[in-house]
């Protein structure tokens, strides 16, 4: 019983907005059907006087007043509608219950109590004393009604009793039902509604963490160049102070290429996104002096990769500590997402440096593999990495067949505008 109504569930059904006007409007249509269809007996002459207008329609007007609210205060509704109403009415006025609108109307009042009451316990009850009322109204109406046709006739409409009280028993039983079902199937969309905003909220913190965790990577690489540079810096006018005074041309030198790893150490700081270190320790940095590692990494786990590098090998020299660690990391990611999400065997880079960008370009010829469809983790981290460094990012399917991944970070001498050009 506890389980049928849902008594120890936490599930409270909220009523949505403009349930109240919905409502009116059923109960008013409701009320007008009975009160014309009542208006068609009373033209009766037969039957005028069972009818009884003066009482009927008003308490068919109160009847339709509290179906008006049945989402609002269901169970009394229920009490009040269908339990009292109905059998006070039925009493007096039987020719007004029977009307269908007034039919209707007791439906709705069990149908409403069932999917919207909040306080499923006091539903129990309410539910449990009106239905044994109606009960106990109908074997006493019927007693009555058998009582009087054996009098006058001398015989009992024992099958028409009968039939009457399997309609009641289906078309009391089917509001409760119904009812019923309509509340669990609210409770079911609230439970996966309350789902779906959990598995995005975890995606949006599993978004978060990689940020942060592609941040902290950036920051040990940041340190990593700084710690060079700062070094050269230390070891350059350390030189120009002992040959200051002996050579002063090869001190100048000294000076400029010590100016010259300053200045870049500041530009670097200048273009990366601020972001923490954490206080866990991590492996130096790979750059792209590590790209065959890389191949030979992947070609032993089935994907092989063709490596190309255009540039003079001046450019090259040109990409910071950061900047090159930025090219592998994408690379890495590029290859690991193809053999992850991807049919294709084989897969292409392309690096390439001029005097203001370095470009890393990976594609491959394979389809999407189905039922492999990633969290979009590691594109938020390649397009954090390069937005970090000022440059720009392009990943996207290609236009005949396979996947692309092409990043330009602008050099020393270049900017985000020459990154976009």
């Amino acid at each position: 019983m506890r389980d049928f109504f849902g008594i120890d569930d936490d599930f409270v059904r909220e009523v949505p907005p403009g349930a109240l006007r919905a409502d009116i409007g059923i109960a008013l249509i409701l009320v007008v059907l009975s009160i014309s269809s009542l208006l068609g007996y009373w033209t009766i002459p037969e039957i005028t006087e069972d009818t009884h207008l003066p009482w009927s329609i008003p308490l068919i007007v109160v009847a339709g007043v509290m179906i008006s609210v049945r989402r609002l205060f269901p169970v009394w509704v229920l009490l009040l509608c269908t339990g009292v109403h109905f059998v006070a009415v039925g009493s007096l006025f039987p020719l007004a219950t029977q009307q269908p609108g007034m039919q209707v109307l007791y439906f709705l009042g069990l149908y409403s109590a069932m999917a919207w009451a909040r306080n499923r316990e006091a539903l129990m009850l309410a539910t449990i004393v009106v239905l044994l009322s109606m009960t106990a109204w109908v074997a006493l109406a019927f007693s009555v009604f058998g009582a009087l046709q054996i009098a006058e006739l001398g015989s009992s409409p024992i099958l028409l009793v009968i039939s009457q009280v399997l309609v009641n028993i289906a078309y009391f039983g089917a509001a409760t039902w119904l009812g019923r079902n309509a509340w669990l199937k609210a409770r079911g969309e609230a439970q996966l509604m309350h789902s779906r905003e959990l598995v995005e909220e975890q995606s949006r913190q599993l978004a978060d963490q990689a940020v942060t965790g592609e941040r902290i990577r950036i920051a040990r690489e940041l340190h990593d160049s700084l710690a060079h540079h700062v070094s050269l810096i230390g070891v350059q006018t350390a030189a120009a102070r002992r040959i200051m005074d002996k050579k002063p041309d090869d001190a100048k030198k000294s000076l400029v290429a010590a100016e010259h790893s300053a200045r870049q150490s500041v530009h670097e700081l200048r273009t990366m996104l601020g972001s923490l270190r954490s206080d866990e320790g991590g492996p130096a940095a790979s750059g792209l002096e590590s790209l065959a590692t890389l191949v030979e990494d992947n070609s032993t786990l089935g994907l092989a990769v063709d490596v190309s590098v255009v540039g003079e090998t001046s450019c090259l020299d040109e990409l910071s500590r950061v900047q090159s660690a930025a090219l592998f990391r994408i690379t890495q990611e590029a290859l690991a997402n193809i053999r992850s999400h991807s049919t294709a065997a084989q897969a292409r880079v392309t690096i390439r440096v001029g005097e203001r960008l370095a470009e890393a370009e990976i594609v491959d010829d394979g389809r999407p593999l189905t039922g492999t469809r990633g969290s979009g983790l590691g594109q938020l981290g390649i397009r954090e990495r390069v937005a970090a460094l000022g440059g720009t990012a392009e990943i996207g399917s290609r236009p005949e067949r396979g996947y692309r991944v092409l990043v330009r970070l602008p050099l020393n001498g270049g900017t985000r505008e020459s990154a976009t050009a």
